[in-house]
């Protein structure tokens, strides 16, 4: 009759262990790790500080190899990533687990007075997607505006309303924009433009739906601008956007008393 080693018992009552339920502060676990409170103590999950959404360096996997979906820390906000709270890797990214303090929207405003890049900030996270409404002509927060006359075919006769989005969609930006333009001088026809590279896009127009002259003159003159104030979101960053506005109907020499700026009102979520 055979007999089993000590040694040999021992490595299969060893293995036999490696299989079962583990109990922490119970000798009757339920589940494969059953952590039941001593003294009405909690748990820890581990403290750490990441530094952006797809930091891969500061978690490692203790068996090698590249981190395991669903790993989770708890990240304290000191190394750059914020804000606070649990989160857990899937998808090669860092995701935050919300809770009812956490932000998820954010209503912004902002004032455009001149060609070129716009950070916004102040949001509280990185935002996965941007809405964008504005309309013509509206000068301030807090205003009341009217053209200087009447008849004309100045921008301040322009007025016209916009709605746009941006969305991050796998690393990707995609934007799309749409608006309509009249003329408070004359509605012989109206003006529209939509933009899939863009997210926001003020049209001007004259009484004949054409695209206002960048002097704010009926005829002569240039439309180097297309008669728009237009963006581009270029990033997604970790407080808010950044805008990069490549048309601008500004002031010029032939019409220096001309005044252009707009609000644009936003809604980004988390």
């Amino acid at each position: 009759m055979n007999k089993f080693s000590p040694l040999v018992l021992t490595l299969l009552l060893f293995s036999q262990a490696l299989f079962a339920q583990i109990g922490i502060g119970t000798t009757a676990p339920e589940a494969s790790l059953d952590v039941q409170s001593v003294a009405n103590g909690g748990m820890l999950i581990p403290r750490v500080a990441l530094t952006s959404t797809t930091d891969n360096t500061t978690v490692v996997n203790t068996d090698s190899g590249a981190l395991a979906e669903s790993t989770l820390v708890y990240n304290d906000g000191t190394g750059g990533l914020t804000p606070a709270g649990f989160y857990y890797w899937q998808n090669s990214q860092w995701n935050q687990i919300l809770s009812e303090t956490t932000k998820q929207i954010h209503f912004g405003k902002i004032l455009v007075t001149s060609a070129g890049t716009e950070a916004v900030t102040g949001v509280g996270f990185t935002p996965s997607a941007v809405e964008f409404v504005a309309m013509n002509r509206i000068q301030d927060f807090n205003t009341i505006y009217r053209s200087d006359g009447n008849n004309t075919n100045d921008i301040r006769m322009a007025g016209g309303t916009t709605f746009g989005y941006a969305q991050n969609n796998g690393g990707t930006i995609d934007q799309q924009v749409i608006s309509n333009a009249f003329s408070g001088s004359s509605i012989n026809n109206i003006g529209t433009f939509a933009s899939d590279t863009h997210c926001i896009a003020a049209y001007f127009v004259n009484n004949n739906g054409q695209a206002i002259h960048d002097n704010g003159t009926a005829s002569g003159g240039s439309e180097d601008q297309d008669g728009l104030i237009r963006a581009t979101l270029q990033s997604f960053d970790s407080d808010g956007f950044t805008l990069n506005f490549d048309r601008f109907l500004s002031p010029t020499t032939a019409s220096p008393d001309r005044t252009n700026q707009i609000v644009i009102l936003y809604k980004a979520y988390k």
